[in-house]
């Protein structure tokens, strides 16, 4: 019963997000009720007094912490008055600036300021959008849940006032570092935006004068030392003297891909980064030969003056993008290690969109990885360790989340969604231990303090997401909570080698099972690649379509194939035929990776002919209605739908929706 309710809450999610919830003052959806749902303010204030009396202690314990986190009892270590990295007994870790050991255990956006927590007043055509319809309260009485220009609200400070009173800021931040401590954290990580609450952080900066091309920085350019000092020395600047900042940090998750080298060579002449790209080629092939690979005649001048993008050979996109990184990353590490000595330096968080050749190529100048990665069996970051091995270089997970359906709060990737509360904590408890284990990993930074709004953080598609420890109305998930606990009191000694970490026996049963069931109920079990996951972003590119299946990109990395969505037994759905409707990325070659398999006995497959039909255009997908080219053998009664990846970079292109069948004639 409890499995059908939580199914029958996903799919409520999804069609009040499509149809446009409706919330109350609290910022809680109206058509749902759960335990703990916030009624008046008088809550609140409950709430606030209850915590007021449990949270007393406001700092580590001084006899096993320094003041910082970090261990009295594991060794003393040179005091340099920041934090430090060191090799301890072959494990990397961080050093307090009071010499101690430190395994960083953090949360990001323990600030209520921080935009991802707000939602725009206004939809389209500048009116006020229905679903916050009386429940904006008067910004003269709550100015601080309004930004600005008051085009974007707040309910989650609006909460905290109602909670704490006036002086609500210095009162929530109080009671997140009293929270944090109470649960094991040690730090407020990232996302702090200059945040202070006495916990140790990351500082981030994204640059703003420098020159791009799409969000990629171009480290050729003349001016790119110049100006990015004149940022990085406002950054230091502030931070120089606070022995609370473990690092600084730049651009998350905003290095080069091999798609980006498409883009560079469609670029604008006067770009130094196609200036270096069309000049390594013309070095490696000759004039006349590089300018084949632009499909041109000519040379230098016309591939420069080319705005077309194209493909180049995978080896040459790479050793671009490699020799890129090192220029970006030796350029800005030497503006960091001349303005500030001290304190290190990590670079950009990573993802796995980037091409290892931009993260690897930094490893000479970054004093770690941050790494973001929202994947509960984290393939990813494992598919990629013995690169980080062979450089030995500390990483940090500086993005990691788990959500759960409900609230009216939809899940975002099926890899990080499970079914209830409880199981967000022990999802926490697999993910973290089994990292934690590495002698490479340094710590953690869980994807956030709070929930983001029900009611989106941006339009036409943003996100809404339970991420957060906490609730919009400020309330703990204290089911969660409980078992990310156990998991903080021993990461220090899962990472040291005392102790086993703790692994659930089949992660993958955990997640997105309902979804799923909605996506591939008519195919045959276990005929899905394990490598396909479901697509729950953006579905404004997908003409609404909210719940697709794909390959998981990380899955498939430098593994080339075929990749099943699943096999249909037509016997069984009564049926003499199928058309699959399928999302296609706008590119030439896509539609070559759709495949239609037909088998008489489900061991042999004979490949058979798409026929596509066009549907909805976006901006960046085409909808296709794609059936057998020729009518099915009269022997065949199993029909296998999937995708041929040859460039897993691009394994995402084919999103798949659903199945039309055609029923068997009397």
């Amino acid at each position: 019963m409890r499995k059908q309710l939580l199914s029958a809450v996903s799919c409520l999610s999804a069609v009040l997000a499509t149809a446009g919830i409706q919330v109350d003052r609290y910022g809680q959806i109206t058509a749902e009720e759960w335990p703990g749902k916030v009624k008046t303010d008088m809550e609140l204030r409950a709430d606030a007094a209850r915590e007021a009396s449990e949270l007393t202690v406001s700092a580590f314990d001084p006899a096993k912490f320094d003041r910082f986190g970090g261990r009295l009892d594991a060794g003393s270590f040179e005091a340099t008055g920041c934090f430090c990295k060191k090799k301890i007994d072959g494990r990397w870790w961080l050093i307090t600036p009071e010499g101690h050991r430190f395994f960083l255990i953090g949360c990001d956006a323990v600030d209520y300021n921080e935009n991802g927590y707000s939602t725009p007043v206004y939809g389209p055509g500048g009116k006020t959008r229905p679903e916050l319809a009386g429940t904006l309260p008067d910004p003269g009485e709550y100015p601080g849940a309004y930004n600005g220009n008051r085009s974007k609200f707040n309910y989650l400070a609006a909460n905290l006032q109602r909670k704490y009173g006036p002086d609500f800021r210095k009162k929530a931040l109080e009671t997140a570092r009293r929270r944090l401590i109470a649960w094991g954290f040690n730090s407020s990580a990232k996302w702090g935006w200059g945040t202070e609450i006495g916990l140790s952080y990351f500082e981030d900066l994204n640059f703003r004068s420098v020159r791009r091309f799409g969000r990629c920085i171009d480290p050729y350019d003349p001016g790119f030392a110049e100006r990015a000092e004149r940022e990085i020395a406002v950054q230091v600047a502030r931070r120089k003297h606070d022995p609370m900042l473990v690092a600084y940090a730049t651009e998350n998750e905003n290095g080069w891909d091999f798609n980006n080298i498409q883009e560079l060579t469609a670029a604008p002449a006067d770009l130094a980064a196609k200036q270096e790209l069309v000049d390594y080629l013309i070095g490696k092939y000759g004039e006349e030969q590089a300018a084949r690979l632009f499909g041109l005649t000519g040379g230098r001048k016309e591939m420069l003056a080319n705005r077309t993008a194209v493909t180049l050979p995978r080896e040459d996109a790479a050793a671009v993008i490699t020799a890129a990184s090192r220029r970006y990353h030796e350029t800005l590490s030497g503006i960091y290690r001349k303005l500030d000595p001290g304190h290190m330096w990590f670079a950009a968080s990573h993802c796995r969109g980037q091409s290892m050749e931009w993260i690897y190529a930094g490893a000479p100048y970054v004093d770690a990885f941050m790494l973001n990665e929202y994947d509960l069996e984290s393939p990813w970051i494992m598919g990629q360790i013995a690169g980080y091995e062979k450089l030995d270089v500390p990483f940090v997970v500086t993005e990691f989340s788990f959500t759960a359906d409900g609230r009216g709060m939809p899940p975002r990737w099926e890899t990080n969604n499970v079914g209830t509360e409880r199981e967000r904590g022990i999802a926490y408890r697999h993910y973290t231990e089994r990292l934690a284990a590495h002698p490479l990993c340094i710590g953690f930074g869980y994807f956030l303090f709070y929930d983001q709004p029900v009611t989106m953080r941006n339009l036409p598609d943003g996100e809404n997401h339970n991420f957060g420890l906490v609730s919009q109305q400020d309330r703990p998930y204290k089911e969660m909570l409980a078992e990310v606990c156990k998991s903080n009191s021993r990461l220090e000694a899962v990472h040291q080698g005392r102790e086993k970490p703790f692994a659930i026996a089949a992660p993958r049963s955990m997640l997105g099972s309902k979804l799923r069931e909605q996506v591939f109920s008519r195919f045959l079990s276990g005929s899905t690649s394990p490598a396909i996951i479901l697509d729950l972003r953006a579905s404004h590119y997908f003409n609404g379509e909210k719940i697709r299946a794909k390959v998981n990109e990380a899955a498939v990395a430098d593994k080339p194939g075929d990749y099943y969505f699943g096999t249909i037994d037509l016997k069984a759905q009564k049926a003499s035929g199928v058309e699959v409707r399928a999302f296609l990325w706008n590119r030439p070659g896509i539609p070559e990776m759709v495949l239609i398999e037909e088998s008489a006995d489900n061991r042999h497959f004979t490949p058979v002919a798409p026929a596509m039909r066009p549907g909805h255009t976006g901006s960046d997908y085409t909808e296709f209605f794609i059936t057998p080219c020729n009518p099915l053998k009269k022997s065949t009664r199993y029909v296998r739908i999937g995708v041929r990846v040859s460039d897993p970079s691009k394994s995402w292109a084919v999103q798949f929706c659903g199945l039309k069948m055609t029923p068997e004639q009397p």
